[in-house]
């Protein structure tokens, strides 16, 4: 991938003071660094990668250019750093909502309810999910993966003790079941359907998808031996709390 023409190579031209440098607080460098992930989460969301100018986003930012090198080497760099920060921020915030619920069904509602209300407020960083995969050669490529992973970890536990406390059947991979829960999320926040709808329509018509299934449960939904087929499309009953 070419890089921009204007990325690292001016940094000399415009060095920041030493004293300065050495001024800045932990607490100031952290805010600084977020200013910039968060102006570059609009600048990459907005527009095609290779259109987003560092100088847009520095000024956004309110820093420098030199100083947004400073932190990022490069604007793949900082690309991939942003996608690391989307997950960061919404981890968190799911974690903050999940703080004093301990049932199982009532973190599973939670957690899904949060994200989907969360990256709804935040669609820049809802947009970074599916962000340009040919960045893959960046070292922070698989921290991103990393942190994706350790969000569906969550869930895959939250399944886990339902199925551990009876609230859920026994007889599906958690991990999968969680990976299958980020997808219909991720599906549903991108579809016409479903654009401008609360986030507690959404999270719960996902739910209720995912823990009920599409069929009533029914024996008379299940053919009996000789009975013809059903018809094409009809789903067999059992969802995850079936």
């Amino acid at each position: 991938m070419s890089q921009e023409p204007d990325a690292p190579q001016t940094i000399a031209a415009s060095p920041q003071p030493a004293e300065q440098a050495q001024a800045e607080s932990p607490l100031c460098k952290a805010r600084k660094q977020q200013k910039i992930l968060e102006a570059a989460a609009r600048a990459f969301a907005g527009q095609d990668f290779h259109k987003v100018r560092t100088d847009d986003i520095a000024a956004a930012a309110g820093v420098g250019k030199g100083t947004l090198f400073r932190y990022f080497a490069g604007k793949e760099e900082l690309f991939v750093a942003t996608m690391v920060y989307s997950v960061e921020v919404a981890s968190a915030e799911m974690d903050r909502a999940l703080a004093g619920i301990y049932g199982p069904q009532e973190r599973l509602e939670t957690a899904c309810r949060q994200l989907v209300d969360f990256y709804q407020k935040n669609e820049c960083l809802f947009q970074l999910l599916h962000g340009d995969k040919a960045l893959h050669d960046q070292p922070r490529h698989a921290e991103f993966h990393a942190r994706l992973q350790q969000q569906r970890d969550k869930i895959a536990q939250i399944l886990r003790d339902g199925q551990a406390a009876g609230c859920f059947r026994q007889k599906f991979d958690a991990a999968v079941a969680a990976r299958l829960l980020f997808g219909m999320m991720r599906t549903a926040m991108r579809v016409p359907e479903f654009k401008d709808r609360p986030a507690d329509e959404i999270a719960g018509t996902l739910l209720d998808l995912f823990l009920r299934g599409a069929g009533k449960g029914h024996a008379q939904c299940r053919p009996t031996a000789g009975a013809p087929a059903a018809p094409s499309g009809e789903a067999p009953p059992g969802g995850v709390g079936g």
